[in-house]
């Protein structure tokens, strides 16, 4: 650990030139695929909520589309004109089991990246591919969507509707993360050239696919189709039951219990353990009045937080209420019975079907001696509570009732935590005592806003957009874009008061390194030059490049330079891993940045008293020698007699940044009380 006090200096020494990191081929398409995807998924978010809203079609608006579709696609009124939904492939929606995916055969064909998108409407499969093409600032842009059911394609169906068929110009694109100076009004009326479509899509025809293939091999419902089953000794299974009942649309602090159901699962399912396989279980959220209406939308699995919150996103309440037959249908959903297996049900009301579910309960704790059934009862009466009271202690688990969004959010959290403390207890003889962490304040960035309680300084909304499945997107460039600077773009604080006692301040984060200078500051502040916090940032080494944890205390007049005070930890010197430089490692460190993309980690500033740390925690993959962990760093201590001012975040760039930007996604935040 490097002690470091500086006034003047710059953080970071120059690096070596960015083409080292860009010499690994496969981890930068990976990366770049991801981009592709998360593109494709942000327009179906869009659209949707539009859809659900009753709102303008957002095919309809061109200044919208734009930041999609290439630009000469983006047309006035362009779905009236077709008289047609080329997102949904319908007049109509009722949309279930998305999934966005890469070509399984052929993720670049081209130059050209081919996403699918996969649903279910009103019952039935579609499948489209998405192909899209870089514009000249290095972004995705859609630039066809083809129907795998029906055969047409979005610029064929513009030709047939006699809409202008002009050719775009790259250079002068306007890109979601990047709009041109000057380039904000709608462009012509027009399609694209028969050259611009990738070869599998020219004349409007579509290869068939491979014999055998699999397209869903990665994200599919069923059970040979899903992720590894993660085995072993210290893990455990957990299945989610959801109600999706009708009466779930009732409102409870003017919010939907449904919507406070989501956002509850999805804040909590990126801190689940790395062995805890996960299925979910719904029930009534597909027919009214069908007591036989369940579904087993994951099966048990070690599934992406991604694939968990698309799935429990697509859940929309409309029947009855089969508790009995939904615990029989999880008995079945466990491939081992030699490991902790617990069932969470969440339910806001009771057995509408006939059924016995404090005898399903019972039966199922007695199916192996590790099995437990917990319930969290949300908005009940007294009468109801005793019903599903019986559940959990027939099913010897815990109970938990909620009379509020924030009880509700606090009791599937506390239920989740004690199934987890249930397999540390199993696998552990002795356990560690622990802290325990209450929820102060959570953000998850479900949308459709964030708090009210932030506010963005310097704020550039082209820069930043939530992005429908949990997580706000910001991208970062330019030179003041750094943690300390004044001018700094999209600063976010909140408005809240901090705690007396001990505390944490929590950030679930994603970010993949494109110019190797980004950096994410998770702080406590009064202005720019006074802050403490903790940075997660990456510097290039002549191999590529690393990260690096550190612990900032900033102090000074506003405008100078302020004065740095703390301590720095190089990650990827021992850590994560060690000799980055060395052949083995380096490929492993490319496996570890890669992961920061697509799993994430967790930065906290942590206060204990008047002593103030850093850490980060990571789930790190198993890759050749090296085996999965998780890895937590923490950083020396600095002494705060008094912390005053905001809490904040802020993603940023180093001034010394390779040109590009940067990209991040932030998907938690959260205050934690600590109790001793």
């Amino acid at each position: 650990m490097t002690l470091f006090k500086t006034c003047s200096a710059a953080l970071l020494s120059v690096g070596l030139a960015v083409s080292g990191f860009a010499a690994k081929p496969a981890m930068a398409q990976d990366m770049d695929i991801a981009k592709a995807q998360d593109l494709v998924r942000l327009l179906f978010a869009k659209h949707t909520a539009r859809f659900q809203a009753g709102d303008t079609p957002l095919m309809n608006e061109p200044g919208l589309m734009k930041r999609f579709l290439v630009d000469c696609l983006a047309v006035e009124g362009l779905q009236g004109r077709l008289q047609f939904d080329p997102i949904y492939g319908a007049q109509d929606a009722d949309i279930s089991d998305l999934r966005v995916f890469a070509d399984p055969d052929a993720p670049i064909l081209r130059g050209a990246a081919q996403i699918h998108l996969a649903f279910s409407n009103f019952g039935t499969p579609r499948l489209f591919i998405y192909t899209l093409i870089k514009a000249a600032n290095g972004e995705w842009q859609i630039n066809d969507i083809y129907s795998d059911d029906d055969g047409w394609t979005l610029t064929g169906l513009m030709r047939e509707g006699g809409i202008a068929n002009v050719s775009c110009d790259p250079g002068a694109e306007v890109t979601l993360f990047d709009p041109p100076a000057g380039n904000t009004q709608a462009t012509n009326d027009s399609g694209m050239e028969d050259g611009d479509l990738p070869a599998h899509m020219d004349g409007g025809q579509m290869a068939a696919r491979p014999t055998g293939s699999d397209p869903d091999a990665d994200v599919g419902m069923e059970q040979g189709d899903t992720p590894a089953y993660t085995d072993g000794a210290g893990g455990s299974d957990l299945v989610f039951i959801v109600d999706a009942s009708g009466s779930m649309w009732g409102q409870v602090d003017g919010t939907a219990k449904i919507s406070t159901a989501k956002q509850a699962l999805t804040g909590l399912i990126g801190d689940l353990g790395a062995s805890t396989n996960v299925g979910l279980i719904a029930y009534g959220h597909r027919r009214e009045g069908d007591c036989g209406d369940i579904e087993t939308l994951l099966p048990v699995a070690n599934h992406s937080p991604d694939a968990i919150g698309l799935a429990i996103d697509g859940i929309t309440p409309r029947g009855k209420t089969p508790i009995a037959a939904a615990l029989e249908a999880a008995a079945s959903t466990f491939p081992a019975a030699d490991r902790q297996a617990n069932v969470l049900l969440i339910s806001d009301g009771r057995e509408t079907c006939g059924g016995d579910p404090c005898a399903a309960a019972r039966a199922l704790s007695v199916q192996g001696i590790k099995t437990r059934v917990h319930v969290v009862g949300f908005d009940l009466s007294e009468e109801e509570s005793r019903a599903l009271q019986c559940i959990a202690e027939e099913g010897n688990g815990n109970y938990y009732a909620a009379n509020n969004a924030q009880e509700f959010v606090d009791a599937v959290n506390k239920a989740v935590r004690a199934t987890e403390e249930e397999t540390a207890a199993l696998s552990e003889p002795e356990p560690r005592p622990l802290h325990q962490a209450k929820a102060y304040f959570i953000e998850t960035f479900d949308g459709p806003e964030i708090d009210t309680a932030w506010s963005v300084t310097n704020e550039v909304a082209e820069l930043k957009a939530l992005d429908g499945k949990g997580a706000l997107f910001i991208a970062a460039s330019g030179k003041k874009d750094n943690y300390d600077h004044a001018e700094a773009m999209n600063r976010l604080e909140l408005d809240k008061q901090l705690p007396d006692g001990d505390f944490d301040l929590v950030l679930d984060l994603r970010m993949a390194l494109q110019t190797g200078r980004e950096h994410v500051w998770l702080s406590i502040a009064e202005d720019p030059a006074n802050q403490i916090g903790a940075l997660f940032w990456a510097d290039w080494k002549g191999c590529g490049p690393a990260l690096h944890l550190s612990l900032s205390k900033l102090s000074g007049e506003a405008g100078a330079k302020p004065e740095n005070t703390g301590f720095d930890i190089s990650l990827f010197g021992g850590p994560m891993v060690d000799n980055i430089c060395s052949k083995a490692p380096r490929a492993y460190g490319d496996q570890i940045l890669e992961a920061l993309y697509t799993d994430g980690a967790t930065l906290r500033l942590k206060r204990r008293g008047r002593k103030v740390t850093a850490a980060v925690e990571m789930q790190l993959p198993a890759f050749e020698d090296y085996e999965a962990r998780i890895v937590t760093v923490e950083t020396e201590p600095v002494t705060a007699l008094r912390l005053s001012g905001k809490p904040g975040i802020f993603a940023g760039q180093w001034s010394k940044a390779a040109p590009g930007e940067s990209h991040y996604f932030l998907e938690r935040f959260a205050i934690e009380e600590i109790a001793q």
